[in-house]
């Protein structure tokens, strides 16, 4: 609807330009044909009131042109057009010879490319019968009824081609707006659509996967304390406290994904935080996690996006890093939301088989990989309209993820 409107903005716009250019050639014409007839323009007696009526033309014309506010103003449309129809009807009196017929005419136009037809016609039919009249008692007699008619006609003319340009621009206004508010309730529906199967979908994962995970996660718990009974191995009592553990944060992602179709609204910086604490308890990297500028309201796929690239380049970081300082800065810009995730590399290391010289592997062959951790994490921010960056920094990687506000 807001580019429909826009589009009829530009069409009355061009319109409206035409209309200027008119009155200014109009003006031109005036002037020409007052000053080349007789009697010429002056300051005494009759050669006063033409040179008035030659102002009340120009004048009224040059308004016409320049102020763009008058086309919105009935009041002043219907002033200008007056002023403009006497001058014209006043210059054809008192000088037969010009074309005083043109200013009356252009007149009547301007009533109707402006006014409302009723009020165009109530403004422009006395301006018609002057001209014809005045024209016909000043004309020779052998002609004069032809002339009057001739100058009505113009005007009438003149008149039905403004009516109808302004009539065909409305009703092709009037249409675009239809046919784009019938889209925009398309698209409306469509969204509606997608919300319904978004929410089932968000249902059928929490009754599956998320009461599955609950269900594990409460068998976990028994184990462990039957382990803790028996007293078994430390390492098998480990085992299942961290599977424990897996099984928990499982279901809080899945949680948070079924948040997301829900369109729920769970602030980035809280998942961060939480994300952050995790890898530092898990992972055993030395993190730290800094916000800048105003923190706004994401949507939800756009959290989720996110909150999974964070998590791809962390566990990254986790593998082909271990215990490299990191930083997460996510910051908050009028343009953009941008997510970095940075570290130092690591010192070389030597495999087990002894590969590459002397056994040293950089964080940027490590990185390099087959790359679907990356493909992935950049498919998820270019589905949310993002950008992603990923590469070395140093002797570190980088990794940027950038997405308009």
């Amino acid at each position: 609807m807001a580019e429909a409107r826009s589009r009829a903005a530009e069409r009355a716009r061009r319109q409206g330009a035409r209309m200027h250019l008119m009155l200014w050639v109009v003006m031109v014409l005036t002037i020409a044909s007052v000053l080349q007839s007789r009697p010429h323009p002056g300051v005494t007696g009759e050669r006063l009131v033409i040179s008035l009526a030659l102002a009340g033309c120009v004048l009224s014309l040059t308004i016409a042109a320049l102020a763009r506010d008058t086309a919105k103003s009935e009041a002043a449309t219907a002033a200008l057009s007056l002023v403009l129809g006497v001058s014209g009807n006043t210059l054809a009196f008192l000088q037969s010879a010009s074309m005083a017929v043109v200013p009356v005419s252009t007149a009547v136009a301007l009533v109707f490319a402006r006014l409302r037809p009723r009020l165009a016609v109530l403004l422009a039919a006395p301006q018609t019968v002057a001209i014809a009249a005045i024209t016909a008692y000043v004309s020779p007699s052998r002609n004069a009824f032809q002339v009057a008619v001739a100058c009505a006609l113009l005007c009438v003319v003149l008149g039905a081609v403004y009516v109808f340009a302004r009539q065909a621009r409305l009703r092709h206004d009037h249409t675009e707006l239809l046919l784009a508010e019938l889209e925009d309730s398309r698209e409306a529906q469509a969204r509606a659509a997608a919300v319904a199967e978004r929410t089932r979908i968000a249902r059928e994962l929490h009754d599956i996967l998320a009461q599955s995970l609950s269900a594990l996660a409460v068998q976990l718990e028994g184990a462990r304390k039957l382990a803790e009974r028996d007293q078994v191995a430390s390492a098998l009592h480990q085992l299942i406290v961290r599977s424990g553990e897996l099984t928990r944060e499982g279901l809080s992602d899945a949680r948070r994904a079924v948040a997301a179709l829900r369109g729920d609204d769970i602030p980035m910086a809280d998942q961060l935080t939480t994300l952050v604490g995790r890898c530092r308890r898990d992972l055993a990297l030395p993190i730290t996690l800094s916000v800048a500028g105003q923190p706004r309201t994401l949507a939800p796929e756009t959290n989720l996006a996110l909150y999974r690239g964070a998590q791809e380049a962390l566990t990254n970081i986790a593998r082909y890093a271990a215990g490299s300082p990191t930083a997460v800065v996510l910051h908050y810009t009028p343009q953009a939301t941008v997510l970095t995730i940075s570290d130092q590399g690591r010192a070389a290391r030597t495999d087990n088989d002894g590969a590459g010289t002397n056994g040293a592997v950089t964080p940027v062959e490590a990185w390099t990989g087959s790359g679907n951790g990356l493909r992935g994490m950049r498919e998820r921010i270019e589905q949310v309209g993002g950008v992603t960056h990923a590469g070395p920094a140093g002797q570190g990687w980088i990794v940027e993820m950038e997405i308009p506000a």
